[in-house]
């Protein structure tokens, strides 16, 4: 059974009663008991649409879908239905990147100067130490933001890459630049991500979408997702439309920018889920989709207790925690809130994607409680290891 909208469930709980649509939804994979406490969260945290993919020991266990992906047609979200998957992108970017490093020799420790060939980092006070590889993965290089405004609207005339670096028009950011000494503190850092997709272009001369889909999106058979600034204008039919809070359409969203990298993979948690599984499958095997050393780095704690090369190190619901048997990756954009966790022993995983949030910024995300207990419900149902 399907779930058309926020709306419908509503009314089916009132005339059918939960058994009911428990007994229709248990064909799908998903426990009744499982997916009637996940509706009422859906109706709790007025979400307008959600997708679940749910793995366990190496295997898609089952996948789930409720409410909405355009409320105005009521057109149902479905298990191909893309939502971006916001910084979970990083997840992918970090992959290539530690591929890249394998590939060529390069040092994780190198100067990322040394590859950029169509800009440089500038210098400045804080430069007298060199912006390394590893601190643009683990988030201490103190690059400043390239997109304030979150991105551009989907029809906007996008700046080249290269003219975000440099803050010049089209580009509506000021020049990226370092704004501390690198490599001592931890921030959270987009332009470290940005720079990272200039560096796998430079050194490879593949764009980045090419480069994503031979390493990483076709090999692993995530046949939905996609690099694609075009998306909204050529299938909008295929995404989940992007809402606020009030259950309004953004008027600009959904998002595109040149910066793929940070943010703006297409994808489904089906698909979620293959990625979920060769991370697992690579940190517990000879013979996984990368090889073992790549997948520990991007596990084990780098600039902080929690935060791998490519990871946040979590407990099972998806809060940092030092020691934490899972590795884990939050994201927003402009109406989109994810999550994507997987255990280190490779037995439990789960991806789930809505289709709202506040604006961009914003101090709050009340609808990501949706997600976080949405996750606690199945991390419980599974009896997952609890830290």
């Amino acid at each position: 059974m399907k779930f058309t909208s926020v709306r419908r469930v509503f009314a089916l709980i009132i005339l059918m009663g939960f058994n009911t649509i428990v007994s229709a939804a248990t064909s799908s994979g998903v426990p009744g008991s499982l997916q009637q406490s996940i509706a009422k969260l859906l109706i709790k945290y007025h979400i307008p649409g959600a997708s679940i993919a749910v793995v366990r020991d190496g295997k898609l266990l089952w996948t789930d879908t409720l409410g909405d992906a355009d409320m105005a047609t009521k057109r149902p979200v479905t298990v191909d239905t893309l939502f971006q998957a916001c910084s979970i992108t990083k997840t992918f970017t970090s992959t290539a990147v530690l591929q890249v490093l394998n590939k060529y020799k390069i040092s994780l420790d190198a100067p990322v100067n040394d590859y950029l060939k169509r800009w440089k980092i500038p210098q400045n006070k804080f430069t007298t130490q060199p912006v390394t590889i590893r601190m643009l993965l683990n988030h201490t290089a103190a690059i400043s933001n390239p997109y304030p405004d979150g991105g551009y609207a989907y029809n906007a005339k996008l700046p080249t890459l290269t003219q975000v670096f440099l803050g010049q028009p089209p580009a509506t950011n000021s020049p990226l630049q370092v704004t501390r000494k690198p490599g001592v503190k931890y921030s959270y850092c987009n332009g470290c991500y940005s720079i990272l997709q200039m560096f796998l272009e430079d050194v490879t001369n593949e764009s980045y979408p090419e480069l994503m889909n031979k390493q990483i999106l076709h090999p692993l058979k995530m046949t939905e997702s996609k690099f694609d600034n075009q998306l909204f204008l050529k299938e909008q039919d295929k995404i989940a439309l992007p809402y606020d809070a009030k259950h309004h359409r953004f008027p600009q969203a959904p998002i595109t920018n040149p910066i793929y990298s940070t943010g703006l993979l297409w994808t489904t948690p089906t698909d979620l889920a293959k990625f979920i599984i060769a991370i697992q499958e690579s940190l517990n095997t000879q013979h996984g989709f990368i090889a073992k050393k790549i997948a520990l780095d991007m596990v084990k704690p780098s600039s902080t207790p929690t935060r791998g090369l490519g990871f946040f190190i979590s407990d099972k619901n998806g809060n940092e925690h030092t020691n934490g048997h899972y590795f884990m990756h939050a994201g927003n954009n402009i109406g989109y809130l994810t999550i994507m966790i997987g255990s280190l022993d490779g037995k439990n995983g789960a991806a789930i994607m809505i289709n709202i949030s506040p604006e961009w910024n914003a101090k709050k995300y009340p609808q990501f409680d949706f997600i976080k207990e949405s996750l606690k419900l199945i991390a419980n149902y599974y009896h997952w290891q609890s830290s």
